[in-house]
Order: structure tokens, then C-alpha cells, then sequence
């Protein structure tokens, strides 16, 4: 039964949001793509906590610190008597600090194990992805070629999108909080220099990408963080309090309008003469120096002229893509079975992409690539995992020799290094931690609790990671002369027990050497699924 109340979380490096919604109408809908450009929920309940999870880390910020863990708990403990009381379906997604952490996973364990919420860590693109439907949920530019602003804690989104299509993305290491742990003393002091020095850090990182942006070019700027919105309301509430809390979602400011804000802001020394600016936010006070300086760098490098503020963002935007996945299926719409089959492509030529960068051996990685497909497809009654998995095999296979690049013994731990850290387009970051175990353990070393690379993973994660690498072992020792002499795999199954013959069907050459190598390598397979396989050579007629 599909829910018709939906809880999303937003965890966020500075703040935690909730927003709980009622569904209505979904069944007069045709498409996704009305889905995207109606607003088809009635919010219910909001609610806003300022976390910052690993805020006093100093400049280290690859770890949640235990204050923040707690703060992050107790948040999470008041959200989850919310959706409780709405009998919601929660989706939960996390970014930047998060997604960086290298504890992040005894939290997310933790939270799942103690208060039933599962985590969902994205990247950069695709939590740029999610802001974008929230957007189109709030205002009307569904038909209008639009510039997505987004000023996080830990990361900034840059995004050119039209009629529910992302032409393109961006996210950039560049946050509220994170730069005011590297230049700021934790934001009690902003010394003239230490702005000079964070402005020029930012424009080094953020102006050599905006070039595709200028060459899109754009209708309409849509900004959604708290950054933008502590700016309208500096601006239209200046001598009032009474609407303190307001959003401006719809309103407007220009780009003079933004420089007299930014002035008075940047002009204050100390976080003091930041808390007696008039309607600023005192929790934001700390970091609103940094997100200002972001926010001039972008406007001042794209010359933007107006900014029109969103109070919908990626809330929102997790709540439509749930939407997406729970009642998509019902659409059964052509175009959008092509829209998946384009972003396949669109993946697997950006790991392509990556292999050739790094002088992979593409003609003996893309046979290795159809050896462990083939032996999926095979073996699929027996290890039972899905077509996501077998996705995420493939990508493993055309990457597991890119370590080759920086060392030849060493390669398969090089490989997990280069496929961790190459942003690659289009992927979660858990379906990039996976490929790079995947490649990681297609030699040497099987598996094993000690590699936190490894013992990171959940359980379900770790068999996946088990199996489909004990497959690319055994399919890179089906490769092992790099001559693609096989050209075909059956496995039927013998004799009960689950004993099973495995046929490697050549036209040439009997591939000896490789019947070698896989009789050494199966082993791992078969103590995985339990079961024997016996390896026999066919020669195929012409």
C-alpha cells in the first residue's frame, strides 16, 4: 500500500530540516512529469534545528565531532516523535559533511539501529538534482531555463536546468561552515585579511567552472539556502521584528540591493558587531561572513542582476522523488523507460571516460566487462542479487585495472583510491564506494573486517561487495593473456548438490592459460555461494 504521508529530513553540514507532507491527487496525473511541474502535497508540519555535525573540529572537518553527533541525535529524536505522531513514511538523505566523514557510518548505523531511520548519503550532483524538483515544486518556473543557487554548510550547488532537465550541475567544496572553521577562529573573529584570503580561496575553486553556466546561460536565478534567505530578510525587515521568521519565499532582491547587505556584513570584525545587525539570525551569525563572500564570488563572476528566493528545496525535492519512485511505476510512460536508458549511457560513458583518462586498457577491460556480466546472469538463481547490482559490476569491471597508473603490484588498492576520490558524475557516493571495493578485491586479498574500507559497509553491502568482486576475480583470470579468447559462458547445473558445470566456449585458440588462472580464482566463488563448479573448454563451430 502506497503511503499518503511522506516525512523528509534534510541533514545538512549547518542545519537539520523536517517537513511532513500530505500526498493528493497523485491519480489524476498522466506523467513524472506532471508529477514535477504540479504541486501536488499539503505541508504539514516544518521543522528547522541548527546541528552543524562537525562544526568545532577546527580545519579538520573529515570527522563528526561528539558534540555534533549528539546534537544530530537529539534533532533526529524530536524529528522522529513528529513523523510518528503523522504516521509518515520517512526518506532521509545527507550531504556534504556527512557524505565526507569518515565516521559517518557509525552514525548512520547508529541512527538506523536506534531511532529506525535510514540514511540515504548522495553526492554533489545528485543532492543538486533533489534541490532542483523542490524548486519547481515552489515556484513557476517549470518552462524557464533557470540558475540554482544553493549555499550549504559543507558545499555549494550550481545548477542550469529546464522543463525538469539538468543541463548541468555542479557542487563545489565551498560551504558556510566549512570556511568559517578554515579562515574564521570558529566564527568569532573575521579579520580583513582572513577575508581577502577566504574570497580568493573561493574564486580559485568556483570561477574556472563556470564557464559551461556563461555558455548555457540562464532566465531566471533561484536561490535556496539559509544564506539567501538571511539576506531578504535584512532587507525587508530592517526595523522590524515582527515577521522574523518569514521566508520570502517568491520575493526578490538585486544585485544593489545585495552589495548594501553585504557591506554591512563584511564590514563586522567580530561576531559581536554581527549579532547587533538588526534582524540577522543570531544562530547564523557565526557563518553568514563566509556564505555572504560565496554568494558575492558567483553573483559578481555570472553578473547576476536578481535573485527571486525558494523557501522549497531539497526537502521538497526528496519528497518528489519519492513520489517518483513509489508511484512512477504506475505511469508506465515510454519516454520515461528512455529516460532511464539515457542516464545509463550517460554513466557508463563517464566511466568510460574516467578509464581512458588513466590509459586503462579498455579492449581487455570491456572483455573482462562481458566474461562477469555473463557469469552474473549465470549464477543468478544461486547468489539472487539484483539489477542494480549487476550495474554496479560493470562499472567495477571497466575500472578495475585503473590503479595500473600509479603502481603495477599495488594496482587493485590504487584502483579503490582513483575510483573513491574521481567524483564520477551521476553516481550516489555509496554506488562509487561499492564500485571501488568491487575493484578493489578483484586480486590478493579477499574481503576481510579489518580494511575499514570494508568493515564500513553494511551487511547487505558487504555480500554484494563479496560476491560480485569473487565474479570479476574469477572473470579477470578468464582474461588473463589479455587475448579475448573466450567468447561465450553456460553453467548447468550437474548431478544435484549444487554442483554446476561452467562451459567457456572458444573459436580460436583454447584458452589454456585462462582455464589456469580460473581454476585457481573460483575457489573464492564457490565457498560464497556454497556450491562446485567444474570448468570445461567448447570449441565453437564457424
Amino acid at each position: 500500500m502506497n503511503p499518503k504521508r511522506i516525512a523528509a529530513i534534510d541533514l545538512g553540514t549547518n542545519s537539520f530540516h523536517l517537513v511532513i507532507v500530505e500526498l493528493k491527487n497523485l491519480d489524476r496525473f498522466k506523467s513524472i512529469e506532471e508529477i514535477e511541474a504540479a504541486k501536488n502535497f499539503e505541508i504539514l508540519y516544518r521543522q528547522r534545528e541548527v546541528v552543524r555535525i562537525n562544526f568545532g573540529s577546527g580545519k579538520d572537518t573529515d570527522y563528526l565531532t561528539e558534540d555534533g553527533i549528539q546534537r544530530a541525535i537529539k534533532a533526529l529524536k524530536d524529528f522522529k516523535q513528529k513523523i510518528d505522531e503523522y504516521d509518515a513514511t520517512v526518506y532521509a538523505i545527507a550531504t556534504s559533511a556527512i557524505r565526507e566523514a569518515r565516521n559517518r557510518d557509525e552514525f548512520i548505523n547508529y541512527v538506523k539501529q536506534n531511532l529506525g531511520i535510514e540514511i540515504n548519503v548522495v553526492s554533489g550532483y545528485e543532492e543538486a538534482r533533489l534541490i532542483y524538483l523542490g524548486v519547481l515544486q515552489g515556484l513557476n518556473v517549470y518552462d524557464k531555463q533557470i540558475l540554482l543557487i544553493d549555499i550549504g554548510g559543507g558545499s555549494t550547488e550550481l545548477l542550469v536546468g529546464k522543463r525538469g532537465k539538468i543541463l548541468f550541475a555542479g557542487s563545489f567544496k565551498v560551504g558556510a561552515v566549512r570556511l568559517t572553521q578554515m579562515f574564521f577562529d570558529q566564527g568569532r573573529n573575521f579579520s580583513r585579511e582572513e577575508k581577502d584570503e577566504c574570497e580568493t580561496y573561493v574564486k580559485k575553486i568556483i570561477q574556472q567552472n563556470l564557464k559551461p553556466i556563461k555558455d548555457l546561460g540562464f532566465e531566471e536565478v533561484i536561490g535556496t539556502s539559509g544564506q539567501i534567505q538571511s539576506v531578504a530578510r535584512l532587507l525587508y525587515l530592517e526595523g522590524s521584528d515582527k515577521e522574523k521568521f518569514k521566508t520570502f519565499h517568491g520575493q526578490q532582491f538585486t544585485s544593489k540591493q545585495f552589495e548594501k547587505i553585504s557591506k554591512k556584513i563584511l564590514s563586522a570584525t567580530s561576531l559581536d558587531e554581527l549579532q547587533s545587525i538588526p534582524q540577522l539570525d543570531e544562530k547564523r551569525a557565526e557563518i553568514i561572513v563566509p556564505g555572504t563572500i560565496i554568494l558575492k564570488v558567483i553573483m559578481e563572476s555570472l553578473k547576476i542582476n536578481r535573485i527571486t528566493v525558494s523557501a522549497y528545496a531539497l526537502r521538497e525535492g526528496i519528497i518528489i522523488d519519492a513520489i517518483e519512485k513509489i508511484y512512477g511505476k504506475d505511469f508506465e510512460l515510454k519516454e520515461n523507460l528512455e529516460e532511464d536508458q539515457k542516464l545509463k549511457q550517460q554513466k557508463l560513458k563517464n566511466v568510460i571516460e574516467l578509464a581512458k583518462s588513466y590509459n586503462v586498457d579498455l579492449k581487455h577491460s570491456l572483455q573482462v566487462q562481458k566474461i562477469a556480466l555473463k557469469i552474473f546472469d549465470e549464477l543468478q538463481p544461486v547468489h539472487n542479487l539484483d539489477e542494480d547490482a549487476r550495474e554496479l559490476l560493470k562499472y567495477a569491471a571497466i575500472l578495475h585495472d585503473i590503479g595500473y597508473y600509479i603502481s603495477a603490484a599495488r594496482h587493485h588498492k590504487y584502483s579503490y583510491f582513483i575510483i573513491r576520490n574521481a567524483n564520477l558524475v551521476g553516481f550516489t557516493e555509496k554506488e562509487i564506494e561499492i564500485i571501488a571495493n568491487i575493484a578493489r578485491y578483484h586480486r590478493k586479498a579477499t574481503p576481510k573486517e579489518k580494511h575499514s574500507n570494508f568493515a564500513q559497509l553494511t551487511e547487505e553491502e558487504k555480500r554484494k561487495v563479496q560476491i560480485l568482486s569473487a565474479i570479476l576475480r574469477l572473470s579477470d583470470g578468464l582474461e588473463k593473456t589479455h587475448s579475448a579468447l573466450i567468447n561465450d559462458i553456460k553453467v548447468i547445473p550437474e548431478g544435484g548438490n549444487n554442483s554446476f558445470v561452467m562451459i567457456l566456449r572458444y573459436l580460436t585458440y583454447p584458452p589454456e592459460t585462462e582455464l589456469w588462472a580460473a581454476e585457481k580464482r573460483k575457489k573464492i566463488i564457490e565457498k560464497l555461494l556454497d556450491i562446485k563448479i567444474q570448468l570445461k573448454l567448447e570449441q565453437l563451430n564457424y
